[in-house]
């Protein structure tokens, strides 16, 4: 059987199918008319051209006695938003009938801009056709948090499971990557309001964030496994940035066995059946934050989406919060010596032996580490130099080590004999110069 997946681009939300199109439009007409009553609404909107008998928005009153006598969970409308006095309930069947009429209606009465940018029919004669657009994977491990010194392959042990374990390599459009830094924020992960100017009239829309457009597309493929990065978490409040998600993350509140096809549903039809489904199903509820509808919608955690985080010790003050420990499997990441080129592995593996030790008074000595990702490819003094010289700045500038200590770690070290360890800025010049930094 052939199905329409023709998308549509609309008061700045993207890929709408035809429901979607629809509640957005008469919407956006409510939003600037609200000196209309609900009996001209009905006039503009209930009209048996547009399908469904005409009942395409209801009021209260007139929603009750649609409903009287029906004793299916189905009530095929949307939770009412509010409009004046009245609540009014908006029809979310247009996935089965012809829409053009209410598009024209759109475009050329109230003159809305509609972009379509996919139209096509797709055959899906059986579950196999559906079966063969997923992605075959086996990795149990759905929230893990890498921690460790810069430059010790976090990331790349993350590329490693996205490629390897969950075969994504061919499909990066299932990954979110987010560098938290200190604007990090809630509005842009997970929801925010949006402002705009038209005709001089200041318009405020919802903004779907990051985070919960990935939760909405990896529920409507759960046999895809998604993967959420979060790079550097250590730079910001994850409960502040994605406190909802926390609670939900946990194995057991995760909602499996989901069912999805995203043109029978839409996504909050689909949260609530599968809440029906499943009554043991964890959710919770975020509120509506331009209509002032008291109703709020349900929120899941789909488990087909991984959750990757890595942070870096670097910043002592800064505290990873309790409950993300207890949700996360921690795995520390150490720096290795083996992957270092020869010329200056004996050199690597001494420093860091040597920063144990002289750093043993310190809380978590480890966190002064090296990290091996700079000397990988060092094979020459100039590459040496250079090297060298982002450990002394990190010592110096970030770890605000005393130099006194520094040069203990240093001094008798393979390559160190011939700079000038009077002092930071005596060694910092002296590698300047010598890595080739003439330009200074």
């Amino acid at each position: 059987m052939a199905k329409d997946t023709t998308k549509y681009n609309f008061n700045g939300k993207n890929n709408l199918n035809k429901r979607s199109l629809a509640k957005e439009i008469i919407e956006k007409y409510l939003s600037e008319n609200t000196n209309k009553t609900y009996k001209e609404v009905q006039t503009t909107f209930n009209q048996k051209k547009f399908g469904y008998g005409g009942n395409i928005v209801l009021n209260k009153e007139d929603y009750s006695f649609w409903r009287k006598g029906k004793t299916d969970s189905n009530d095929r409308f949307f939770p009412p938003i509010s409009f004046g006095n009245d609540k009014l309930y908006i029809n979310n069947q247009w996935g089965i009938w012809n829409i053009n009429p209410f598009i024209e209606m759109a475009t050329e009465e109230f003159k809305y801009d509609i972009e379509i940018i996919e139209k096509k029919e797709e055959v899906n004669n059986s579950k196999k056709d559906k079966k063969s657009e997923n992605i075959d994977y086996d990795f149990p491990h759905k929230n893990l948090l890498l921690k460790g010194v810069p430059g010790t392959g976090k990331s790349r042990a993350i590329e490693n499971i996205i490629n390897n374990k969950l075969n994504l390599k061919n499909h990066k459009e299932n990954i979110l990557r987010i560098n938290i830094h200190s604007a990090s924020s809630n509005a842009d992960l997970m929801q925010g309001i949006g402002i705009s100017s038209k005709d001089g009239k200041i318009e405020y829309k919802e903004k779907q964030g990051l985070i919960l457009n990935l939760i909405e597309r990896a529920t409507f493929k759960p046999h895809q496994p998604f993967v959420l990065i979060l790079e550097e978490i250590q730079e910001n409040s994850l409960n502040e940035l994605i406190g909802d998600l926390i609670y939900l993350i946990e194995e057991d509140k995760r909602a499996k066995d989901i069912v999805a096809d995203d043109e029978a549903y839409e996504y909050q039809e689909l949260v609530e059946k599968i809440i029906k489904d499943n009554p043991q199903t964890a959710y919770v509820e975020i509120p509506y934050l331009v209509n002032d509808s008291t109703e709020y919608r349900k929120m899941i955690m789909p488990n087909n989406l991984y959750i990757f985080c890595t942070s870096n010790y670097r910043d002592d003050k800064k505290v990873i919060e309790d409950n993300l420990l207890r949700r996360f499997e921690v795995l520390e990441i150490y720096p290795k010596d083996s992957v270092v080129h020869e010329y200056c592995k004996e050199l690597f593996s001494q420093i860091n032996k040597n920063i144990l030790k002289v750093m043993k008074e310190e809380i978590h000595p480890d966190r002064f580490l090296i990290g091996h990702s700079n000397w990988l490819n060092v094979d020459n003094k100039e590459k040496f130099y250079r090297a060298f010289l982002k450990v002394v700045v990190e010592f110096k500038d970030i770890k605000e080590v005393e130099f006194s200590d520094f040069k203990e770690i240093v001094e008798k070290l393979p390559l160190v004999n011939e700079l000038d360890l009077s002092s930071y800025k005596a060694l910092i010049e002296d590698l300047q110069t010598k890595a080739g930094y003439d330009f200074l």
